[in-house]
């Protein structure tokens, strides 16, 4: 099964998002990655950041540049997909931007703080000429057993991005992470940089005892949700992405997907709104500060620029 969700345009932004439900997860990539293209409208896409429910059995990059010609592709894989229908234990998701600023980066290292300092001047890199500390939205993708995405991702991608790229990043479950033609990277990162309204919300995890009130992790949901959409400034969201610790969807069990409704129900029809699970993950920017704790969920939510923001970059 494949669902399109319209590109969603400005003078600034075009987005396609396509997923794909199946257990060839090759297929369901190419599927998703048809999808996405065809909701740009013809215009080419940029980046791709590709989350996959499943482990490609054979080369992904290749797979999507196939469709979507010479792309930077950032993601990775992970347990499950999170949609409108349930999660998805088998399938892809893959958001395309088609935006010159958009840029990716995939980096190795001894440990993740390494990693995220390369991957951060790789995209500093892309645009050597700018003045000013890079704006935008930073998904990070980042292996397991290598560190925490708080302390060893984000504190060191924020001593060199600085305050202004609002940034997630997720430690996946699964041991792959896409964007390089060979080689196993500790960080895949996707940014979308320029003066475009972004949002975080995020919210706090709980104790690792088994003591949990589902009602507080739906209503913390909510207000991730809530914030979120509140920090683009009255700009309409365009993509809304929801990034929740494995942990936390099992501790909701059948009530996971009242937490999804509830969160669906604060963005509507206006934008896609898709996501996935990870083992951690953490955030930072205007009103959230990363955080290393068990069962959290971070909300992105991603707008058009500001009127008086057209033309800035």
């Amino acid at each position: 099964m494949r669902q399109t969700l319209a590109a969603e345009q400005s003078s600034r932004l075009v987005l396609g998002v396509g997923f794909a439900e199946g257990r060839d997860t090759v297929a369901a990539v190419l599927e998703a990655a048809r999808g996405a293209q065809a909701a740009l409208g013809g215009r080419a896409a940029h980046v791709a950041l590709v989350v996959t429910a499943g482990i490609p059995s054979r080369d992904l990059v290749a797979a999507v540049r196939s469709v979507l010609g010479p792309v930077g592709i950032a993601g990775g894989a992970t347990s499950a997909l999170l949609a409108d229908a349930g999660p998805i234990e088998d399938g892809a998701l893959v958001v395309c931007v088609a935006n010159p600023t958009a840029a990716t980066a995939v980096a190795t290292g001894r440990d993740l703080p390494q990693a995220s300092q390369s991957a951060a001047r790789l995209i500093l890199a892309a645009r050597p000429r700018r003045v000013r500390y890079p704006r935008g939205l930073t998904v990070a993708f980042a292996r397991p057993a290598f560190g925490a995405p708080a302390q060893e991702f984000l504190a060191p991608w924020r001593q060199l991005m600085g305050p202004k790229m609002r940034t997630a990043c997720a430690v996946l479950p699964l041991p792959l992470l896409y964007g390089a033609p060979s080689g196993a990277p500790l960080a895949s990162v996707a940014c979308v940089e320029g003066p475009y309204a972004t949002g975080l919300g995020y919210a706090d995890g709980f104790a690792d005892d088994g003591s949990v009130d589902p009602e507080i992790l739906i209503r913390g949901a909510v207000d991730a949700t809530i914030t979120a959409l509140k920090r683009l400034e009255g700009q309409g969201a365009r993509l809304v992405l929801v990034i929740e610790s494995a942990a936390r969807h099992a501790a909701l069990g059948a009530l996971a997907r009242d937490e999804w409704a509830a969160m669906r129900s604060e963005v509507g029809d206006r934008a896609p709104c898709v996501g996935w699970l990870c083992a951690q993950v953490a955030a930072y920017g205007r009103g959230v500060w990363p955080v290393d704790a068990h069962g959290s969920l971070v909300i992105l939510a991603l707008g058009d620029p500001p009127r008086d923001q057209l033309g800035l970059t």
